[in-house]
């Protein structure tokens, strides 16, 4: 059951990555404008795909579901630091393909990421 949730998360983080990929400048101009800075901007979506790589050929698994947690736990208080703006920016989670503005559904699709990584750790 492990693989399972770690493949789904994996998913995620892949298909996150390469939409920013495939969406570079408009995703560096979104993700400047909620403050992220240069080098985050380019090493997110090398650290997503290679996360979800990880995560399905099972190498480091502890390690790279850490990691993952760790790179979903500052998504996810970015999140709550801008939702308090006043203005809500497009969430940018998935590349310039995310264009509605930020909301809490982001924040618990998160913890639902955040969860299934750890019960694949537990379980594993």
């Amino acid at each position: 059951m492990s693989f399972v949730f770690a493949v789904v998360v994996a998913a995620v983080f892949v298909y996150a990555g390469v939409a920013k990929f495939v969406t570079f400048n408009n995703w560096t101009f979104q993700a400047r404008a909620l403050g992220a800075p240069d080098p985050f901007v380019v090493l997110v979506p090398v650290a997503e795909v290679l996360l979800g790589v990880m995560l399905v050929g099972g190498w480091l698994f502890t390690q790279t579901v850490v990691a993952g947690m760790l790179l979903l736990i500052s998504f996810t208080v970015l999140l709550l630091v801008r939702l308090r703006d006043p203005d809500r920016q497009p969430c940018s989670c998935f590349g310039a393909t995310s264009q509605r503005p930020m909301s809490w559904l982001d924040v618990l699709r998160n913890i639902i990421l955040i969860t299934l990584l750890l019960v694949a750790a537990l379980t594993q």
